[in-house]
């Protein structure tokens, strides 16, 4: 955890690891083809409210051609066709020249840690597909993020006295507001031919004690996204030039400057769509899907720019589904996923005659 926070800023500390090992699988080949890691998580993010959910959330049931349950879709449905392809192609007598790496790997959602082990222990291959749900799109590329906490402080008084106090829920407000104005400042001027302008949202914000009380206190999160060309720093710049304006031009913010942390980050990735991995991916997807781009992160990042192994992101499910209520993955989804991925196996490292 360390190395990857030092060495490439990667990394958050703080998860507890007890009974949540990594699994890595090592189907040898007989040599001489090139040799694929392929990559999924198998934890999940809560399953909220239960009363939302029409089945079980831990159902797994097959039900009018889908499979219902918390992480069918994000991702057991991918990890679980990835074993399947690989068991499919023994099965058939086939003997593959290249090694294949099968990674069974926790804490994707919690910001990559699984992953992050095996990137900075060294792992090694000519290519990595991450099983991530891509609706069988092919993805090669993912957007960064970079998480933010802005930390308030106002003075108390009773709301019959409020111009004597000093409201931090206000001050939080007029940061906001040119944090939005910042976003449409990103939306205007910065581009990519697969992905979105950066992109900054509001997801967590906390402050005040009653509405008899001026608010001492206030803090708010925030997510932003952006794309591979772009950097953390000029990021951060923008974002604190937003800070240090809103701070010239309140008095009270002089003497008690907004607290800015940093918090977490993931770097974006991309892949070469001329690279070869590319190419022979692109010749197993069913007919109609695409080569496109994901906004929102994934482990990835860690593989390719960790450790320069060429990384594609591909998978059965639909993005959309993931993180959702009544998550759910589609039968034959699942089933193309793994004669998809058996044929990329057959291609990518080779079989014997």
């Amino acid at each position: 955890m360390q190395k990857g926070i030092k060495d490439y800023g990667e990394g958050n500390p703080g998860h507890n690891y007890t009974d949540r090992p990594n699994l890595l699988g090592t189907f040898r080949g007989s040599g001489g083809g090139n040799s694929i890691i392929l990559n999924g998580h198998v934890d999940t993010m809560p399953y909220g409210n239960r009363e939302l959910w029409d089945f079980d959330p831990f159902s797994g049931e097959e039900v009018d051609g889908k499979i219902l349950g918390l992480g069918s879709t994000d991702m057991k449905g991918g990890l679980m066709a990835a074993l399947s392809a690989i068991d499919l192609v023994k099965s058939a007598g086939l003997s593959l020249k290249g090694d294949v790496y099968f990674q069974s790997v926790i804490d994707e959602e919690g910001g990559g840690n699984g992953t992050l082990a095996f990137a900075v222990e060294g792992c090694e291959a000519d290519a990595a597909v991450v099983c991530e749900p891509t609706d069988l799109h092919l993805q090669v590329g993912h957007m960064g993020f970079l998480f933010y906490k802005f930390s308030f402080r106002g003075k108390a008084i009773h709301s019959g006295r409020k111009w004597e106090g000093e409201n931090a829920i206000d001050y939080a407000i007029k940061l906001i507001a040119r944090l939005y104005e910042l976003e449409h400042k990103w939306l205007m001027n910065y581009k990519h031919p697969l992905m979105p302008p950066p992109t900054l949202n509001i997801g967590e914000i906390h402050g005040g004690e009653a509405g008899s009380t001026v608010p001492p206190d206030c803090e708010f999160k925030i997510c932003v996204h952006y794309f591979p060309g772009l950097t953390k720093a000029v990021i951060e710049d923008d974002i604190l030039q937003a800070v240090r304006s809103l701070e010239a031009s309140e008095p009270w913010l002089q003497e008690n400057p907004v607290g800015v942390e940093m918090y977490q980050e993931g770097k974006p990735y991309e892949i070469d769509i001329e690279h070869q991995l590319v190419k022979v991916a692109k010749s197993v997807i069913p007919e109609g899907k695409v080569i496109t781009a994901s906004p929102a992160g994934n482990d990835a990042r860690l593989l390719q720019n960790i450790t320069g192994i060429p990384t594609i992101v591909l998978g059965p499910g639909k993005p959309e589904d993931a993180h959702s209520i009544n998550e759910a993955i589609g039968v034959e989804d699942y089933l193309t996923a793994i004669y998809m991925y058996a044929s990329l196996l057959i291609k990518w490292c080779g079989v014997d005659s």
